[in-house]
């Protein structure tokens, strides 16, 4: 039953293994970087984000996201590189 349970919670947070995928490219890749960094406001950081992930075969949604940006900054599941990570606190 354990093992049952550890598996269904896996499953269900499959998206935070996809978001650092896409992180780790993104921490790595300057261009793509320079451009998430010129989003005015949360919303468009957002969108930007989501959309430069599915280009690359990345999908989550726009709530999966905010449960790991709000996960990490309460010290939980360290899913998004710092470095991307000190762009999510200037813009939220």
């Amino acid at each position: 039953m354990l093992k049952s349970a550890a598996e269904e919670y896996e499953k269900e947070r499959q998206f935070q293994k996809t978001i650092r995928q896409f992180g780790e490219i993104l921490k790595d890749d300057k261009e793509l970087y320079d451009k998430l960094a010129e989003a005015p406001d949360k919303d468009s950081f957002i969108e930007m984000y989501l959309n430069m992930a599915a280009e690359r075969g990345f999908n989550f949604s726009r709530d999966e996201l905010m449960v790991a940006v709000h996960e990490q900054k309460h010290g939980q599941d360290w899913v998004i590189p710092s470095k991307v990570q000190r762009l999510i606190r200037d813009i939220f």
